[in-house]
């Protein structure tokens, strides 16, 4: 849809505010647009940070006759394209946190992030179905989908979600349950931000009060076999959060001696429960082949990131994710040659996280727009691009062949790279309910979501 933003209307908009709204031309807008994927270069048409729900209300509502639309990045992960003729909504002073351990609930704003959350839920003996990355926000990554370690015991995050809190494309202020709209809250559970301004978000908490976890790394020699025994206790235990993964590192002193300048392969796991029972599964990938280094641990919920300490500052990087249809030893057999072939054009990363469990049943699904995946794994690669030498779409392209050998239908949307739109997550008929509800809550078309719905489905 094409917008062509009135300025005086933006203008006008701003005197209203009483938080900020920055413009193209402000000696602040090109700090203020920035997406976290430094590669992305968005455009907005002004960058708005609200102070309250009336601030939110005020911009949806001058969007009609604005000429533009309004779109939502707490962190700017997730975006996509140059947003032109957009206001971006930055919802940094949504901070609210709290732990209801009576009712099992998180309450969280808009702008506050994993990291925060899980601190807030050390000592309660609760957990959330939180992500990898502590530098990512809580509702964008539970409207998204949203897949955690603890998925193959609980689910899904989006599947999580108890109530959403947010201003729908009419201006309208809405608190959507199961009992006050169900048809809402099925397309907010991984329909992303397609709906509305979320202003805060409520998700349920599950008992989890001993956890170990950690990673093990191994000389890349050793990958197909680690990789094969990895796949094996998936099978044996299916609530074991299990991610594997091909990385090249750099030789710089950033990087741990262990494995600095090294190619290896790894396996990340989180095991809900006691540190013996946890240290007998890692042993069975242990016996397979000796690791070069080992952080596994008893740890807390607030420690989480630690496990799979992924970086957490921005950076340029083309990324690529996809659904696979097998995780059999010819398969792990081809993911190690693709990603050494990519490494050598300069793949840095490649992980597989390893589906099945509670993610895989239908129970509960019916509820949600993500249903129930019936995928083995999701596969997830990035390309740094610090070197401008680098074509990334050649470094990628023998991990999309490899996808093309053992294609799956269905995926998660937070896992999608850039250019996938949610028909490359949902089948026509989740694409046609969904927009539906985009019809009812935003008849005007004013909110814009990070992943496009297709045309065809609205």
């Amino acid at each position: 849809m094409s917008r062509t933003p009135d300025r005086a209307a933006l203008e006008r908009l701003r005197d209203e505010l009483s938080g900020t709204l920055v413009l193209a031309g402000d000696p602040d807008y090109d700090v203020a647009r920035l997406a976290w994927n430094l590669s992305v270069d968005q455009r907005p048409a002004a960058v708005a940070t609200p102070a309250d729900v009336a601030d939110v209300q005020a911009i949806v509502r001058a969007a009609p006759d604005g000429g533009f639309g309004v779109t939502t990045q707490p962190n700017g992960h997730g975006a996509e394209g140059a947003l032109e003729g957009v206001v971006l909504i930055r919802p940094s002073r949504f901070d609210e946190l709290s732990v209801d351990t009576e009712a099992r609930v998180l309450r969280a704003g808009a702008g506050v992030n994993w990291g925060r959350a899980l601190q807030q839920l050390d000592g309660t003996g609760f957990i959330a179905l939180a992500g990898s990355n502590p530098e990512v926000n809580v509702v964008g990554l539970a409207l998204n989908g949203g897949h955690s370690m603890f998925s193959r015991r609980y689910g899904i995050t989006a599947r999580s979600i108890v109530a959403v809190e947010l201003v729908d494309g009419e201006g309208a202020v809405r608190r959507v349950t199961d009992a006050e709209d169900p048809e809402l809250i099925w397309a907010l559970r991984g329909g992303g931000g397609l709906f509305g301004v979320v202003t805060a978000i409520e998700l349920a908490l599950y008992p989890g009060d001993q956890l170990f976890g950690g990673t093990l790394a191994f000389p890349i020699e050793t990958a197909t076999t680690v990789h094969s025994a990895a796949v094996e206790l998936a099978r044996d235990i299916p609530e074991l959060g299990l991610d594997l993964g091909l990385a090249r590192f750099p030789d710089l002193p950033l990087v741990p001696p262990p494995l600095r300048g090294q190619t290896v392969a790894t396996v990340a796991l989180v095991h809900l429960g006691d540190e013996v029972t946890g240290r007998g599964y890692a042993d069975r990938l242990i016996s397979a082949a000796a690791p070069i280094a080992d952080t596994l641990t008893v740890f807390t919920i607030g420690s989480l990131a630690a496990v799979a300490a992924e970086p957490v500052d921005p950076m340029p990087t083309v990324d690529f994710g996809a659904a696979l249809g097998s995780l059999d030893d010819a398969f792990i057999h081809d993911l190690v040659d693709a990603f050494l072939r990519g490494a050598d054009l300069g793949l840095a990363r490649v992980g597989v996280r390893v589906l099945g469990g509670a993610i895989a049943e239908e129970l509960g699904s019916e509820l949600a727009a993500i249903g129930a995946i019936e995928a083995p794994g999701l596969l997830s690669a990035g390309v740094l691009l610090m070197d401008p030498s680098i074509d990334a779409m050649a470094a990628l392209q023998p991990l999309r062949e490899l996808v093309e050998t053992y294609p799956a239908t269905g995926t998660v949307p937070s896992f999608l790279g850039r250019g996938a739109t949610l028909a490359d997550a949902y089948g026509p008929a989740v694409l046609a309910r969904l927009a539906e509800v985009k019809r009812r809550v935003d008849p005007r078309d004013v909110i814009v979501g990070n992943r496009e719905l297709p045309v065809a489905a609205v």
